[in-house]
């Protein structure tokens, strides 16, 4: 009697569970229901009309494309989301390209961050956390406490900055702007949600349609679940390397010392429009190109014809430029661009004296200042050891200031129209092919100093300029002049900035009282004015 008894306690507790539970089986049923009946008496349609075999096929079909175009276009390089641009940014320098790797390093770990971690804030606190710490430590790995010395305005204005960068990317994805750090634990878990119901409805359709469901079971297990999971992940891994991305450039920029102007100023140098040829700011006006060289080589006759040349007919300067490739707009930077005779070094053939040491340092200290350097060299010398060790002294002092960005340079090889070059002076030439017998002798001249000098001067072009005949500069001077402007302005930008970087903390706190004091003493006046207007004023009515 016992064992019966407790016999009817289980099954009247089943009972009562079912019955406790019959309202979610009743929400279910007219749920899923009406789907199913849908489905079976849609099988029974296509079966009679002999149209299963051709819908099922769609189906599998349609399956197929969606996982294809799925894995294809969620990836990360994919237009469809806003791309990141890896490359280093034209403020950076040597060095800071070192630091970018960090960035891009730290990037890349994304990959391996779980995608639940990838919905939480603490991921992207603590990557920040870490990403400063090493970028510190790049530019300051003898200090104590690398992140302790940075100022802390500087510190806003690189948030700042970053900010407003993934707050443009961001407004790039449709309904970006409204997600939150709950949406993102919301997408990751209704997903989940989304994917075990269809999972069940894979399960469940080859009960009512054999061929059918199987065929889609196995296109849901095979492809289109593993693409449905690509996608989540890459939106959100997306989002993870734009943080880094903008983060790390940011911190970047803090670290050199950049952002020591301010977010005004440092958006107005650095992120004008790239068709815009005119500089924002009135130092960067005008680039000042260099003109070195021994003495005697010939810089102002070439800073002669130069001025002549840009002032005339540049059609085809114009027509060089677009062909290849570059803005027509640089001609604009040339005509305007200041050329600069530097002191000439002395040179002995029969050996360097502290003479020439002392000239050859003091042309690389003003060489150094310049935006662009040419290199003049006389085409008729036996030796041009004095030219390469001016080229080279200028190429190290860059490499003991990494902070700064080296100069665009080239070196242009004069009287060549001489008779030591043989035959009789009548252009036009071919320096690159030609077979006179002058060409043939600039042409191994070239191809000698062009060895001689630094890889970072390797552009060698050849003029001359005899009053009644010049040629080479129209023709090669000025394309090749042209065609580093761009750089040109980077150096320029690069130098700016750290020159307002490196001013010294009494300088800074001068100049910043200077700019409160003629703040208030401008309101001062405003408020005097009106005031003395209004005493002047006759009464109305």
């Amino acid at each position: 009697m016992s064992e019966g008894r407790r016999f009817d306690f289980g099954l009247g507790s089943g009972v009562l569970a079912v019955i406790k539970n019959w309202r979610a089986w009743v929400l279910l049923l007219l749920l899923v229901g009406p789907f199913l009946a849908y489905i079976g008496f849609g099988t029974i349609w296509l079966y009679e009309r002999k149209w299963l075999w051709t819908a099922g096929s769609l189906w599998v079909a349609s399956g197929i494309g969606f996982a294809v175009l799925a894995a294809r276009w969620t990836k990360a390089t994919t237009p469809l989301l806003p791309p990141l641009d890896w490359d280093a940014p034209h403020t950076f320098t040597a060095f800071d390209r070192k630091a970018w790797e960090i960035v891009e390093s730290e990037a890349d770990q994304g990959d391996l961050i779980a995608l639940e971690a990838l919905s939480e804030i603490d991921i992207y606190i603590e990557t920040s956390r870490r990403l400063a710490r090493k970028l510190a430590v790049h530019y300051h790995p003898l200090a104590a406490d690398p992140i302790g010395h940075v100022p802390i305005v500087e510190f806003l204005t690189a948030m700042e900055l970053a900010a407003e960068d993934l707050n443009r990317l961001c407004h790039q994805v449709p309904g970006g702007d409204l997600l939150t750090a709950a949406h993102w634990k919301q997408a990751v878990q209704v997903a989940g949600y989304v994917q075990k119901a269809n999972d069940i409805y894979s399960y469940l359709l080859p009960i009512f349609s054999p061929i059918t469901g199987l065929a889609r079971l196995g296109t849901q297990q095979w492809m289109v679940k593993p693409a449905w999971k690509n996608m989540q992940q890459n939106l959100l891994r997306w989002f993870y390397r734009a943080f880094v991305n903008r983060l790390g450039m940011h911190l970047i920029e803090l670290y050199s010392g950049r952002l020591a102007i301010g977010t005004g100023q440092y958006r107005r140098l650095t992120r004008k429009s790239v068709r815009s040829a005119q500089p924002v700011d009135g130092e960067l006006a005008t680039l000042v190109v260099a003109v070195a060289g021994a003495r005697g080589a010939g810089k102002t006759r070439l800073i002669e014809s130069l001025k002549l040349a840009r002032g005339g007919d540049l059609s085809l300067l114009k027509a060089r430029l677009v062909a290849a490739g570059l803005d027509e707009a640089l001609i604009e930077r040339l005509q305007t661009a200041q050329l600069v005779e530097l002191p000439g070094y002395t040179t002995n053939p029969g050996g360097e004296s502290a003479r020439d040491r002392a000239t050859r340092r003091e042309a690389v200290e003003q060489a150094v200042e310049a935006d662009l350097m040419i290199l003049v060299i006389d085409g008729r010398r036996d030796t041009h050891a004095a030219d390469v060790a001016f080229a080279q002294a200028w190429d190290l002092w860059y490499v003991e200031h990494p902070r700064l960005e080296i100069a665009p340079a080239m070196a242009v090889v004069t009287m060549v129209d001489k008779p030591e070059f043989g035959g009789e002076w009548a252009p036009p030439y071919n320096w690159a092919t030609g077979h006179r017998s002058r060409e043939l002798a600039v042409r191994a001249r070239l191809e000698a100093i062009r060895a001689a000098l630094p890889p970072t001067i390797n552009e060698v072009v050849a003029v001359g300029l005899p009053e009644a005949s010049e040629y080479g500069i129209a023709e090669l001077l000025l394309p090749a002049l042209a065609s580093l402007f761009q750089r040109a302005e980077r150096t320029a930008l690069i130098r700016h900035l750290h020159r307002v970087s490196t001013r010294s903390k009494a300088s800074r706190l001068v100049s910043q009282v200077g700019q409160q004091g003629r703040s208030l003493w401008e309101s001062l006046r405003a408020a005097r004015g009106k005031r003395k207007t209004g005493a002047t004023t006759p009464p109305q009515g």
